[in-house]
């Protein structure tokens, strides 16, 4: 009896820490569960989607790549009445950002300080545009991808196919299995285990088909601007530095040494913290690697537009997995050390939420009343609806369920 003790509290500070947490995300964002309503893509592709393509929706890609939980989602949602759709698609989103929050505390994950993992997961500096929300799961299944890389190898049956499971489900939502595959070919020849060899043939199988997808809409990604380094690298900076540490009240980021310097400071800092020999020295290179894979495809995908991440509050979600890897990071770099040295990581955490906590709640929908719109997509008949943002409509002609 007293052995099972610890691990009896262990459950319960798990599962004290992971209602914690979705009780954060829902006041963030409280208007999304009080009065939820479409927002972007939730209407335009995932609804429409269901309703007019059916199961021909789960291989049909948008933006580039393949959204399998999403369409899995509003694919289910659509035996129901409509009225209740943006609330399901929220309530749902709600639960599997928490059940990536519940990943960290397997004992297959190997992090210290796990409770203040999962808490700077929900408070991390961020407008909160990726929470409660169908459309941006996708980020939050890509910290699923980098928990699975920290995941000891499967033990059970059970373990084994969760993980493959997961790595599936999370690779073909999204794009980030692209440029994280690597780490798993990596994994693998570290580990040297048939699983770790196995998950590694899984993620590049499922990253090769969202490259495939992503190769035939690369001309979307082509302009015909010069690349500016300069305010690329200070937009970088500032993103990535600047919101994580001074929050977004500062002014729009200007090109310059002073951003430029400072992020190549930093930078070289948390690669020295992340790869040095010591306690979770293993995580620390994960994480950091992690970031930097992360990282590297914003800048790519900005290195036209630079003007456009300028401001500190534009694309906020292309910035929430850096700054979640570096909290992350921070919390690892605590553990790392002893006495007095663990108040410089605790510091710069501490300060990053503070500085963020004004900006945390995120400001209430446009409410279009949606109820109040739902009748002809009952009936089968043409429609015409405003969802948010603000111009944007929901029309077509909807079956009454997915055939």
């Amino acid at each position: 009896m007293p052995r099972r003790f610890p691990i009896a509290k262990k459950r319960a500070v798990a599962c004290m820490t992971v209602a914690a947490v979705g009780l954060v995300l829902f006041l963030r964002k409280p208007d999304s569960l009080r009065n939820p309503q479409f927002y972007a893509e939730d209407g335009t592709v995932f609804f429409i989607g269901a309703r007019q393509l059916g199961l021909q929706a789960f291989l049909t890609p948008y933006g580039g790549y393949l959204h399998m939980l999403p369409r899995t989602i509003a694919y289910a949602a659509g035996f129901f009445d409509p009225l209740w759709t943006p609330a399901v698609y929220n309530g749902v989103a709600l639960c599997i950002d928490v059940a990536v929050v519940a990943m960290l505390f397997s004992q297959r994950v190997r992090l210290p300080a796990k409770p203040v993992l999962a808490l700077a997961l929900a408070l991390v500096p961020h407008n909160g545009e990726v929470f409660l929300s169908l459309t941006d799961l996708q980020w939050l299944l890509a910290l699923a991808l980098v928990l699975l890389l920290l995941t000891d190898d499967a033990a059970t049956a059970a373990q084994r196919w969760f993980d493959r499971g997961a790595l599936a489900l999370c690779g073909l939502t999204g794009p980030f299995l692209c440029f994280l595959s690597p780490l798993f070919v990596m994994r693998a020849a570290v580990r040297r285990t048939r699983e770790a060899a196995t998950l590694a043939v899984l993620a590049l199988l499922a990253a090769a088909l969202q490259a495939n997808y992503l190769y035939a809409y690369r001309g979307h990604f082509v302009r015909a601007a010069p690349v500016d380094p300069r305010g690329l690298l200070s937009s970088m900076a500032g993103r990535l530095y600047g919101t994580f540490w001074l929050g977004y009240g500062i002014p729009n980021i200007s090109p310059g040494l002073p951003w430029i310097a400072t992020g190549a400071a930093v930078t070289a800092l948390a690669g020295w913290l992340s790869l040095r020999r010591g306690d979770w020295q293993y995580p620390r290179a994960v994480l950091a690697v992690a970031w930097l894979c992360l990282v590297i495809p914003v800048a790519i995908k900005f290195r036209y537009d630079a003007q456009l991440i300028a401001n500190p509050t534009s694309g906020d979600r292309y910035f929430f997995l850096p700054h979640v890897l570096l909290a992350w990071l921070l919390v690892v770099t605590f553990a790392q050390y002893k006495g007095w040295r663990q108040m410089i990581p605790a510091a710069l955490l501490a300060a990053s939420i503070g500085f963020n906590l004004p900006y945390l709640k995120a400001p209430p929908l446009h409410d279009y009343a949606w109820a109040k719109h739902v009748q002809p997509i009952r009936d089968g008949e043409e429609f015409e609806i405003p969802i948010n943002p603000s111009g944007l409509m929901l029309e077509g002609r909807a079956l009454n369920r997915p055939p």
